[in-house]
């Protein structure tokens, strides 16, 4: 993986960052984050770290298993594992949460699929950022269905992750383009 691309990454994850920020400082106005919004940036940070291990050992196993056989693995796991949160809260679902979490676990389970098929086809280096663009849909989607307006850092950080991808896809494009130039002007040996 070339310096470009891990920059790239990089600024990817500043963009992050900068999306972020108001949640993650902890003397904004003089107040402390309480301890639930504590354990929920810790969460995600620790999210953020198993999901990328996560997402290498999906990009080796690739090589040598089928899409269908690593997302069912992956599913079952992740099934069986959530489990284990029932004695913090579980409380009975009404029809309506019952049919958005078979809609969620639907969107998910496609979700992976399509992650799975694109650690086939490119590095994670390559993959990552557009993971990352799961961040605007969203911004797009609490907007459109839940009248939610974007702060400024959100879309900063928005257009940064965005770019970052982009530079990515552009990068990958010249590098292409170099090796099938040197392939051209390469004669053939034997």
């Amino acid at each position: 993986i070339r310096v470009y691309r891990w920059s790239a990454v990089a600024i990817g994850l500043v963009g992050v960052l900068l999306i972020s920020w108001p949640k993650l400082t902890l003397l904004r106005s003089g107040a402390a984050l309480g301890d639930q919004e504590v354990l929920g940036v810790i969460a995600a940070f620790a999210a953020a770290a198993i999901s990328a291990i996560a997402m290498l050992l999906v990009r080796n196993l690739v090589q040598t298993e089928k899409t269908a056989t690593i997302v069912l693995w992956f599913s079952s796991t992740a099934s069986v594992l959530s489990l284990l949160t029932l004695p913090f809260g579980w409380q009975p679902l009404t029809p309506v949460q019952a049919a958005l979490l078979v809609v969620a676990g639907f969107c998910g389970g496609l979700g992976q699929i399509l992650m799975t098929a694109a650690y086939r086809h490119a590095e994670a280096s390559v993959v990552a950022p557009f993971e990352y663009s799961s961040m605007i849909l969203g911004v797009v989607v609490g907007y459109l269905v839940f009248g939610d307006v974007a702060s400024l850092n959100t879309l900063a950080g928005g257009l940064i992750v965005v770019a970052a991808g982009i530079f990515i896809i552009w990068r990958e494009r010249q590098l292409g383009l170099e090796r099938t130039r040197t392939r051209r002007a390469t004669p053939p040996q034997g």
